[in-house]
């Protein structure tokens, strides 16, 4: 029995020997740039775009398996401007093998260096992102799902060092419109994912020349995402001048669908964020200083048949409103809510005088159009207002 198990334990030893000698010597004698032009062929001939990688290609199998690439690109379709619909600096992903074989993911880092991403639309209402659609393959037989099968992930847990896009670009086209939107200095860091914990995030780009960021911690996901409860804490500011914190929890949102947050929206100027976003402000006032300061606080909670706000505050300039409400059966409305303000003067937010006189003494030039069409009022008939 001894001599046996001695045996046993030197073909396992040898075996492994092999193993790690492999993993640690197939990068050196396999040329992974023989394969390059069979993948660009490929990929070529599945999307019906040109398809190119960079010669800087890198693998690895011990200890991550490995994958390095650099300068990815897919062309842009015929009849569209530019040459490139997607390019891609760089892109970085290293994972454990042996983990898979026990339903565990566990990746070291998924990064992708300067992404862009050029979408257009023709005039004809067609996008350059439409593929040329594939050749038909038979339909598997579905495969039946074992009873009592909740419908999680097929994976048992999942661990992401750093998943990152850097230095990302996205841009938007349409022709027929003549619009154009971008979306431009794209960061998303997601650092330490995992299902059972919360993931720390730290997103910002610039849309249209306007910044935003969101930070902060949400999880964890749990096995069956959109089924558990998942916690929140972020905060998201826009334009250099808002910020809102949004501290709470999402109870199974895929299928319960209630929200129980905190807002604490930041005070800013309404007057500067129309300005900043370069337009005319659409309240005009007699006092140009009035409307220059908003904060809103309150407490959330909810679903899609009823709806709670409690502990509000909402400051407006010099006023104070402190307030709470409910909502409920929106098909027939039932509203109740508590107001209470300490002051306002109301003058300051009326119209300017000339402007409110000239309205009140001049007639308008336009004759009357015949029979009014008749207010529907039958949603407010229904309503209980408390």
């Amino acid at each position: 029995m001894n001599q046996a198990m001695k045996w046993g334990g030197i073909a396992v030893g040898v075996f492994l020997v092999l193993i790690v000698g492999a993993v640690i010597l197939v990068p050196m004698f396999v040329d992974v740039q023989k394969y390059k032009p069979q993948i660009e062929a490929l990929v070529t001939e599945q999307t019906g775009r040109s398809f190119a990688m960079g010669d800087d290609i890198k693998l690895s199998v011990f200890p991550w398996v490995g994958v390095s690439l650099s300068d990815l690109k897919l062309g842009n379709a015929q009849g569209f401007p530019g040459d490139e619909m997607i390019s891609v600096k760089g892109f970085v992903v290293r994972l454990k093998v042996m983990p898979l074989l026990s339903k565990k993911v566990e990746v070291d880092s998924f990064v992708m260096d300067s992404p862009r991403i050029m979408l257009v639309k023709n005039k004809a209402g067609k996008g350059n992102w439409e593929m040329k659609p594939a050749a038909p393959e038979k339909e598997a037989p579905k495969a039946e799902t074992p009873s009592g099968d909740g419908g999680g992930l097929p994976i048992d847990s999942l661990m992401v060092g750093r998943l990152a896009i850097i230095n990302g670009f996205l841009s938007f086209a349409d022709l027929a419109a003549g619009t154009a939107r971008e979306i431009s200095d794209l960061k998303l860091e997601l650092t330490d994912v995992s299902l059972d914990r919360p993931v720390s995030l730290d997103f910002s780009a610039k849309i249209d020349g306007r910044p935003l960021s969101v930070t902060g911690k949400a999880g964890p996901l749990g096995k069956e995402p959109g089924q558990s409860d998942m916690d929140l804490d972020l905060a998201v500011k826009a334009l250099d001048e808002l910020e809102l914190k949004l501290k709470g929890r999402l109870i199974a949102p895929m299928t319960a669908g209630k929200v129980d947050l905190a807002l604490d929206l930041a005070p800013f100027s309404p007057r500067k964020v129309f300005e900043l976003l370069g337009q005319d402000f659409p309240v005009k006032t007699s006092d140009p200083k009035a409307l220059n300061q908003l904060s809103v606080k309150a407490n959330l909670t909810g679903s899609a048949q009823a709806v709670s706000i409690s502990d509000g505050t909402l400051g407006l300039d010099d006023s104070t409103l402190t307030f709470s409400a409910r909502a409920k059966d929106f098909d027939k409305p039932d509203l109740r809510f508590d107001l209470s303000l300490d002051q306002i003067d109301v003058d300051r937010y009326l119209p300017p005088a000339e402007k409110a006189d000239k309205a009140a003494g001049e007639p308008t030039g336009k004759a009357d159009s015949g029979a009014k069409k008749q207010t529907d009022y039958a949603p407010l008939r229904k309503m209980v207002l408390d």
